[in-house]
């Protein structure tokens, strides 16, 4: 009876070790959409916009606060040791005394706080572009990572074909040696040929961990998560989506940079006004109460106060003047950039709708040659089998389809490139 509970109770350990095992394995099946949306969330350079935004609406409302009643308190002891002050004939004893102070402080005017809540503003609007222009970034990077994966693996499937069909040939050739009616130096060949495939096959696999690590960081998840990719480079490939940028027209309005630099010339803007408001007056209003706690007997101090408080600027010897101009050269520079970089990215659109239409063009070359390269291939193995064609004749028509094959993945790699970037320019990524 002992030995069965012990059985149990092992085969329970051993079931939920298994059980604990695999609920920790996390394998993420996802489509190309659903991985740039995964990694928004959980991307750290996203995090970090996030963060930087919520920052900037923290330093609104520092500089909203600041024009609204401040409050403020002091409690203070004096002890004056004994002293005693002689007025009129008299002896005036100093004994110590203690107060409570409260003030309450209110902002009525002042030019450059109105400015700096309206700047304020603007910088939260700026902060949030660049969020947004992260996030754009985000989506292109994993892109191209996902596409890194589905390339490097396609480049496995050929080269995995590509060894069948020479350990194919090789067995033959062997059996050819054997009964007399090829060389074993033709054996020799083809064995290098399967021992060359079978080392680019393992780097290959090299390169596909690092392609699937290199997506796992856009993704912002450890090396341990699994990761299936849900769609294929059939489905990316598909013509009407290869070519929807091409018929898009680019807005250069809508670009996160030509954004960013429309804030800076708005803020620009509002550093002549910030300059100008410096020759605006400040006018304070304040009202203290006082708390005597311990008073001394000669006591003139009223316990209620209130007042207004004007700050005039009168004269600087012309600092303010030159703030002035010197905001509006910013301005200028401002605008300046501002056209250059529109000039830069209408060259860019124009750049990346030509890399598109030459990479497809390309792609479709590629295509018929992998075709003429397949068919020769075919042709010289059927012949060497035949006695007409020589081991070097079947070793360079391998090459040869290979490197066809290996500049068709190319292509379409390029191809893909040229996609993300034009769609990243667009921002219909």
């Amino acid at each position: 009876m002992k030995k069965r509970i012990i059985t149990v109770i092992i085969f329970l350990g051993i079931c939920g070790t298994g059980f604990s095992q695999q609920s920790n394995e996390k394998v993420l099946r996802l489509t190309l959409k659903e991985a740039q949306d995964y990694a928004l969330q959980h991307n750290k350079t996203v995090w970090n916009a996030g963060l930087s935004v919520s920052e900037a609406q923290k330093k609104t409302w520092e500089t909203i606060s600041a024009g609204l009643p401040q409050v403020s308190a002091t409690v203070s002891y004096q002890n004056m040791m004994g002293f005693s002050m002689s007025f009129a004939g008299m002896n005036i004893s100093m004994p110590p005394t203690s107060n409570f102070q409260a003030t309450v402080s209110q902002l009525l005017f002042n030019g450059s706080y109105w400015v700096g809540i309206k700047m304020s503003k603007m910088g939260e609007e700026m902060t949030e572009t660049a969020r947004l222009q992260a996030e754009l970034d985000v989506k292109q990077q994993t892109q191209s990572a996902y596409h890194a994966v589905l390339i490097a693996e396609e480049n496995k499937k050929i080269l995995e074909q590509n060894l069948t069909n020479i350990e194919t040939l090789a067995k033959k050739t062997e059996d050819m040696v054997r009964i007399g009616v090829a060389e074993q130096t033709d054996a020799d060949r083809m064995k290098i040929q399967v021992v060359t495939m079978t080392n680019a096959i393992k780097m290959i696999e090299r390169n596909i961990s690092l392609a699937y690590n290199l997506l796992r960081f856009h993704l912002g998840v450890g090396v341990e998560t699994g990761i299936e990719l849900a769609q294929t480079l059939d489905d990316l490939m598909d013509v009407n989506n290869i070519h929807s940028p091409l018929l898009r027209i680019f807005d250069v309005n809508s670009n996160y940079n030509i954004q960013l630099l429309d804030g800076q010339i708005d803020l620009s803007n509002m550093q002549i006004s910030l300059a100008k408001s410096a020759s605006l007056p400040t006018v304070a209003a304040f009202y203290s109460y006082t708390y005597k706690i311990a008073k001394s007997t000669f006591d003139m101090s009223p316990n209620n106060v209130i007042g207004l408080q004007a700050n005039i600027p009168i004269f600087a010897s012309g600092q303010r003047y030159v703030h002035t101009q010197q905001a509006k050269i910013q301005l200028e520079k401002a605008q300046n950039n501002r056209e250059l970089v529109t000039d830069q990215l209408l060259m860019q659109e124009k750049q990346l709708r030509f890399n598109l239409n030459n990479a497809i063009e390309t792609l479709e070359l590629q295509k018929v040659a992998i075709e003429v390269s397949q068919r020769v291939f075919e042709s010289v193995s059927r012949k060497f089998q035949q006695g007409t064609a020589s081991s070097l004749d079947v070793t360079i028509s391998s090459s040869e389809l290979l490197q066809t094959q290996t500049n068709y993945t190319n292509a379409m790699m390029q191809v893909l490139m040229a996609h993300t970037e034009l769609e990243k320019l667009l921002n219909t990524l």
